[in-house]
């Protein structure tokens, strides 16, 4: 099995559920609140380690009660956080969410994911060895994603981007990226192109898969591209969903699975991940997994 080496997001959810988003200047009664640990990193780990997967987490928090919950949370499944560092002068992460009828709306205050140093990234990826995976994401400050990409790419490592939040400047980092997994308004905001397609053939990376949320993903890569459909199933909150898509990617790419079963595996993972409340919560461990896929009769390990 290859190791997995994430840099990524650490942020508390403070989640509320609603019957209706609220307009301008409209206060909503809203029910069921929950607080959990969350950002996109921390759910791309927690996934890939309850499944069973080597992690490597590279990230940082205040010197808070969340930040020790968060680094807590991490450990309970297994995740090495010994580059996840304390800083005294910021606070962690915080992600204020609104779900409503299974949909969400979410506002981050990043705070200390925000200051990732490169002195950091080259002793998180000292011991990685080449054909490793390397995994990261936009929450994180710009210079970081750039500097890591490059230093991974350099050292052999399969890299993966999420590019969540999205911005333009992420795409001059592409040349360092083996597979790029934008949902679809990503995959438009980052080329400009009204189309998932159109954008996915301007990315100039080996392999694309563009996420399509409950219509499944679309995948261009050397082989051609295909669309491949997602298991039906009745979401209660998508909260971390493309987070569990990508961290079980990264799972079953990391046990020398071919992308196209990776990529299936992954997709019955994130829908799964759906059925419960909450973002790093919702994830299951291999057993739970398993037994889902037999529920289903699906044939896929």
């Amino acid at each position: 099995m290859k190791d997995i080496y994430i840099l990524g997001s650490l942020n508390t959810d403070l989640t509320v559920y609603l019957d209706h988003y609220p307009q301008k200047g409209e206060t909503v009664k809203g029910h069921s609140f929950r607080t959990g640990a969350g950002g996109k990193g921390l759910n791309q780990a927690f996934a890939a380690a309850k499944l069973g997967g080597h992690v490597h987490f590279l990230g940082a928090v205040g010197k808070d009660a969340f930040g020790e919950t968060m680094v807590a949370q991490l450990k309970s499944v297994g995740v090495d956080v010994s580059s996840v560092h304390v800083r005294e002068d910021i606070a962690s992460g915080v992600a204020l969410i609104e779900v409503c009828h299974g949909e969400n709306e979410i506002a981050l205050d990043l705070g200390a994911n925000e200051t990732i140093q490169e002195k950091e990234i080259d002793a998180f990826l000292a011991n990685a060895k080449p054909g490793d995976l390397f995994l990261t994401q936009g929450e994180n400050n710009a210079d970081s994603l750039t500097k890591s990409l490059q230093k991974a790419h350099q050292l052999g490592l399969k890299t993966l981007l999420n590019p969540a939040p999205a911005n333009k400047a992420m795409a001059e980092s592409f040349a360092d990226v083996d597979l790029v997994i934008p949902n679809e308004t990503e995959a438009s905001l980052l080329s400009g192109k009204p189309s998932y397609e159109e954008a996915a053939k301007s990315f100039q990376v080996p392999n694309v898969v563009v996420t399509l949320g409950k219509e499944g993903y679309f995948v261009l890569n050397k082989d051609g591209s295909y669309h491949e459909p997602a298991i039906s199933v009745e979401a209660i909150d998508t909260t971390g969903a493309g987070d569990a898509f990508c961290g079980a990617l990264c799972y079953f790419l990391s046990n020398d699975k071919p992308l196209k079963e990776s990529l299936k595996l992954a997709s019955v993972y994130a829908s799964m991940s759906t059925l419960k409340k909450g973002s790093s919560a919702s994830m299951a461990d291999l057993p739970s997994f398993i037994s889902f896929l037999k529920e289903r009769h699906l044939n896929l390990l």
